[in-house]
């Protein structure tokens, strides 16, 4: 966009919404009015502060960070809890980038200060071993247990997944990942390799689609730039690069990340206000003349951004006179058909410290029937952090599968009591046998059953009942019924747009890259200075999805197949054919 064209979208919007154009006051501030004080409305503000604009920020909530905040309760004995745990994988571009422009305290910026070391991942079946990714994608067949005939199929459909775009997006994401790896996996290797959607991809594997799956695992395999980290007490200076495990932070994501965070904003002239839902837009039939929040007040400003969860902006839209039918808004309701993901997240707090033999080990418990996953947090947390009343200890984890009945009671998660839940992940996690070898070698010889548990603590916002679990903001997640439905951050109104993970980005998966990512398109729609890092993909990768595309197109099969088949036809003809001149000459 020319400046001159910049400039004229500018004016449109003061002089559209505001009595005081800029023409009569060239000093008067763009404003913006933001709804969501999450990952991606935080995101949003923060790029659009730092080019002058007036930025209002409305949070639903009493506190920022949406479903990546941390709390601590005084009826929890002031133990830091959390909607779930999260890491930042090395293709994070768009998230470490913002964490270096975030002050942390006087010693430096988040990024700097405040991430851990890569975690250590481990498959960990009920019985045998515990596998860990020592090596990168060379070992993922020792992980999963891979005969070489299972780690020759799962690499040609992996590379498949990875080698398509038009195919991808029309065809591999309405497909089954867990299905499409299951025809050609040995059931073993297949139930340990879907173990992994859930902590990985963050989905249930019930939902996972193949393009999700291939796109997830292309970027973590293949991602580029890599990030570096100075020098700390672990050690020199170091690269976060493809293939590299996760980064967590060194303490509560709202100690460490959120809070810090609106300060700075707040600093950079954002107003922030809380406990501020937004009810509906007031559409005046060529673009939004104001916005309407729960307790009556009307929000003025030039450009709105919707940065909610897809459900609430669904409501929203349904809401809003003149915006019921629009494009965005039947977008939105077929989003969000399958109703919120139940990913439910819960903290076990033990009166003694526990071991791990490695440095930052992450723990997916296999065979649980509810796809968990554990971390035990001082791990990698600032010495300084206070665990807890009496907490020497402290594991985080999450049911990734609220679909699968569990052991105990026979029932899913999205049935279970929540007393009833506690006593099944506790069964589930105490019959881990890899687990608990992996606890014996590290605490001389004891088991985890030996340790005491202080508490378990489910998070808070979960609420349990006869009809079934419900959460206070429901989680949207990718799944094979609605990619084609995630709407652009720009909208057919002029001076509206989306923000949050369940939007189109480079990044395509619900994630906090894809929050951050989503934020910054959509400060980057209102004004095109705002810089959105892309995803790396190498030029082979290109160049086998442009040929793929060809083939779809043309309705044939994929490109690498009809190239495999090819060859083979190939070197059968010149067989036959060395055969017959050889049987002539004899």
């Amino acid at each position: 966009m020319e400046m001159s064209d910049f400039k004229a979208k500018i004016n449109m919007f003061t002089c559209a919404n505001t009595t005081e154009s800029r023409s009569t006051n060239p000093d008067r501030r763009a404003s913006v009015a933001v709804f969501g004080a999450g990952i991606a409305g935080l995101s949003a503000a923060h790029e659009l502060a730092q080019l002058g604009y007036a930025v209002e920020l409305y949070e639903a909530t009493a506190e920022p960070g949406g479903f990546f905040r941390s709390s601590r309760r005084p009826e929890n004995g002031n133990t830091p809890s959390e909607y779930s745990w999260h890491g930042m994988g090395p293709w994070y571009h768009n998230t470490f980038d913002l964490l270096r422009r975030i002050p942390f305290d006087s010693g430096g910026t988040v990024y700097a200060r405040a991430l851990s070391r890569s975690i250590d991942f481990g498959i960990f079946p009920e019985a045998g071993v515990a596998h860990f990714y020592d090596h990168k994608i060379f070992n993922i067949r020792k992980m999963f247990s891979m005969s070489h005939r299972d780690w020759i199929r799962w690499c040609w459909l992996m590379l498949k997944a990875w080698a398509a775009n038009v195919r991808s997006e029309s065809v591999y994401s309405a497909q089954s990942a867990a299905e499409y790896w299951r025809r050609v996996l040995s059931k073993r290797s297949y139930l340990l390799w879907r173990s992994c959607f859930g902590p990985w991809i963050g989905s249930d594997w019930k939902q996972v689609s193949v393009h999700t799956a291939g796109r997830f695992f292309c970027k973590l395999f293949l991602s580029k730039p890599a990030h570096v980290h100075a020098a700390d007490q672990e050690g020199g200076e170091w690269k976060h690069q493809g293939g590299d495990g996760w980064l967590l932070f060194r303490g509560p994501s709202s100690e460490y990340w959120f809070e810090r965070w609106v300060h700075f904003l707040k600093q950079k002239g954002v107003a922030v206000f809380f406990e501020a839902p937004l009810q509906r837009l007031v559409y005046s039939g060529s673009r939004i003349s104001a916005a309407k929040t729960a307790d009556g007040k009307l929000i003025h400003a030039d450009a709105f951004i919707v940065a909610t969860d897809p459900f609430s902006a669904a409501k929203i839209m349904g809401l809003s006179p003149g915006l019921e039918e629009s494009r965005e808004s039947k977008l939105l309701r077929s989003l969000v058909q399958d109703g919120p993901h139940s990913q439910v997240s819960f903290r076990i707090a033990f009166s003694e410290p526990i071991h791990f033999p490695r440095k930052r080990t992450a723990v997916v418990v296999a065979d649980s029937e509810f796809n968990l996953t554990l971390f035990a947090q001082e791990q990698v947390w600032d010495e300084q952090v206070d665990l807890g009343e009496n907490v020497k200890s402290l594991w985080t984890g999450t049911s990734c599968v609220s679909t699968v009945p569990g052991r105990i009671h026979g029932l899913p998660v999205s049935l279970c009591s929540k007393e009833q839940f506690i006593e099944e992940i506790r069964a589930q996690i105490l019959s881990c046998q890899s687990l608990d070898h992996e606890i014996k070698k590290a605490n001389r010889g004891r088991s985890l059953a030996s340790f005491a548990i202080l508490k378990i603590e489910v998070w808070h916002e979960w609420q349990f009942g006869p009809e079934g679990i419900k959460g206070l903001n429901p989680k949207w997640v990718n799944n094979t019924r609605n990619q084609e439905y995630r709407p652009h951050q720009a909208t057919s109104v002029p001076n509206l747009f989306f923000a949050g993970a369940h939007t189109k980005t480079a990044a395509d998966v619900w994630s906090i890259e894809g929050a951050v990512e989503s934020g910054r398109r959509a400060a980057q729609a209102l004004d095109p200075r705002v810089e959105v890092k892309e995803q790396y993909r190498p030029l082979w990768l290109k160049i086998l999805g442009t040929l793929d595309d060809i083939c779809h197109r043309a309705n044939l099969p994929h490109f690498l197949d009809v190239l495999m088949w090819g060859l083979i036809s190939v070197i059968t003809l010149v067989a036959i054919s060395l055969w017959q001149l050889s049987w002539r000459m004899g």
